[in-house]
């Protein structure tokens, strides 16, 4: 696809387009190293966890600066959508997202098997084609409506020539906001020299929009400027447009407001109170409270099925709840639990990471999934209701995280989720897995589904992981699989529905959410309460919310960053949420 000739920019060509973005991403390359290791680390701080055992924290410190290079990265397809949108939020009623909708869906979805979605950085011809599409039907679209175009370019973009000073306008107001920074003299001529007398204003203009849009400088995060913090020259602390967008499109997922820009120009938020003062702004924000949703439900794996069966056995299982009736909102009420009762511990609430594990107030207000629960729906104030005594407590014992999408609860990737997931807990594969090795075992009429893993993982290789994940999958079969409290398993037969048997449920194992507590636990309260006065819970959020916010993995140059993160996470959410953003090596970057 390509413009008409008459619109189409000098030197813009898709294939030079390909060139210039593959070319930005080798030059950001060259800057980023893989992680450098402290020259002299201070022993791994060691705590007393209530209740017996020790916690050792992960990670190490040695320097109050170190961390880790960022390689260059394209915006995620989360920020690009964003951004687009916030971009021509100053053209009223035109909306970008609509009429781009045709590109929007050919841009390769960002990878979700990672641990984030945001963790995905690659660039493929797709995206540009993708890019190219969107930047070509945005830049037509503004242009054949007067009124966008004006509340973007001024009135004398409709002119039938623009002159200097027309130009100039719009790359100080619109050119700004997407460099999120003022354009270099060499930029600026290079946009200038599009009004050569071949085309009109309102071609001219087009040529602007579709140019700017394809710019490398709107499609990556471009940090190359900066003061040398050392006579190396190996930290460099941002400047204040580059300290901007790192704010907003870490709480926001999108580009810099107004307020941000202005104090980036006027060098307020390069002081101490200004910066603060940005922070706890921009923390205020409702496009934060977004982000933070989608930190949550991304952690936790929330929203993962989808639908229910429609089978004869599914439909047997479920009977006694409101599944499958017209109107029965169950999944996405579950997803819309957590979603209400994370939000209440950090911004309703001065909440904490335990909270969030040993809360039983129902958030639901479902009346569906109330039922299930055994409460009533919330009306969403004051107060809400508590969950039944001792069968709940925290995020691992609702339904949103423990659905599993069929009849059959999985013991294994329940526990896997809480190792992986909330511990952040190392799991290894064992290097060659027996034929059938991932399949669930068979039903059996006189088997519950624990004694059934219990028996197919039996003296096989991998038998010494699953020590450390089936323990916990096994307090769980407290619920089954769409998270109905019980004390007893039925057995259906797996064509019909029909019942089979009915066996009594053993939850009780030695969790060892810490490898040296041997303590036998047998409900998700008390494996709820282990993990919330573990130590461990505030050890994978900092590494979980560093890993969404800046879109990599750690490395152990990072260490500093991430132990005064989980130090941070024992108090209240907010203030843990907000210490990347204070952490000294927000501000800087590090270059080789």
């Amino acid at each position: 696809m390509r413009l008409p000739a008459r619109f189409e920019p000098p030197r813009v060509s898709q294939r030079k387009l390909l060139l210039l973005a593959a070319s930005v991403v080798l030059v950001g390359c060259e800057g980023a190293i893989v992680g450098e290791r402290p020259e002299t680390p201070k022993p791994n701080p060691t705590v007393e966890v209530p209740g017996g055992g020790t916690f050792t924290s992960p990670f190490q410190c040695s320097t109050a600066n170190e961390s880790t290079a960022t390689p260059l990265r394209r915006l995620s397809v989360a920020q690009y959508r964003n951004t687009l949108r916030e971009l021509f939020t100053p053209a009223p009623g035109f909306d970008a997202l609509t009429l781009s909708a045709s590109g929007l869906s050919k841009l390769p979805i960002d990878d979700d098997a990672l641990p984030f979605a945001s963790l995905d950085v690659r660039f493929s011809e797709d995206h540009l084609t993708a890019w190219y599409e969107i930047s070509d039907a945005l830049a037509t679209a503004v242009t054949n409506n007067n009124s966008a175009l004006t509340a973007l370019a001024g009135n004398c973009a409709t002119q039938t020539m623009a002159n200097t000073a027309c130009v100039d306008g719009f790359l100080d107001r619109f050119a700004l906001r997407v460099f999120r920074r003022p354009l270099t003299t060499e930029e600026r001529a290079r946009y200038h020299a599009l009004n050569d007398g071949t085309r009109d204003g309102k071609e001219l203009f087009r040529s602007l929009f579709f140019s700017l849009l394809m710019a490398p400088q709107f499609l990556y995060h471009a940090e190359v400027n900066g003061q040398a913090l050392d006579t190396a020259e190996k930290n460099l602390a941002l400047d204040g447009y580059e300290l901007a967008s790192r704010l907003s499109f870490h709480f926001w997922q999108s580009m810099p407001d107004d307020a941000l820009l202005t104090a980036a120009r006027d060098g307020s938020l390069l002081t101490e109170d200004g910066y603060r003062a940005q922070v706890e702004r921009v923390m205020a924000d409702s496009r934060t409270r977004a982000t933070l949703s989608s930190f949550y439900a991304e952690w936790f794996h929330i929203g993962r099925v989808t639908r229910f069966p429609t089978n004869a056995v599914f439909t047997a299982f479920a009977q006694g709840t409101t599944i499958g009736q017209s109107g029965a909102d169950h999944l996405s009420a579950a997803d819309a639990e957590i979603d209400a009762l994370t939000q209440y511990f950090t911004w309703d609430q001065p909440g904490t990471l335990k909270d969030l594990f040993t809360t039983n107030l129902s958030f639901t207000q479902s009346p569906h999934l109330a039922s299930l629960y055994g409460v009533q729906p919330w009306n969403g104030m004051g107060v809400p209701p508590s969950m039944p005594a001792g069968e709940r407590a925290g995020l691992l014992t609702r339904v949103a995280f423990l659905v599993s999408g069929n009849q059959n609860t999985h013991p294994i990737h329940r526990g896997a989720a809480v190792r992986r997931r909330v511990l952040c807990d190392e799991l290894q594969s064992p290097p060659a897995l027996p034929p059938d090795a991932l399949a669930p075992p068979s039903p059996h009429p006189g088997l519950t589904t624990r004694q059934r893993f219990e028996n197919k993982i039996a003296n096989q290789p991998c038998a010494g992981c699953h020590v450390q994940i089936n323990p916990i999958g096994y307090v769980l079969e407290q619920y089954d699989a769409i998270g109905r409290f019980r004390t007893q398993e039925k057995v259906l037969d797996e064509t019909s529905g029909a019942l089979l048997n009915t066996l009594p449920i053993d939850s009780s194992a030695v969790a060892a959410v810490l490898a040296d507590d041997p303590s036998l636990i047998s409900t998700g309260a008390e494996l709820s309460d282990k993990v919330a006065v573990s130590g461990k819970a505030e050890a994978c959020f900092a590494r979980q919310y560093f890993r969404f916010t800046t879109r990599r993995m750690e490395s152990v140059a990072d260490g500093c960053v991430l132990e005064r993160m989980r130090t941070t996470a024992g108090g209240d959410l907010q203030t843990a949420l907000k210490q990347m953003a204070l952490d000294p090596t927000f501000r800087t970057r590090k270059v080789e």
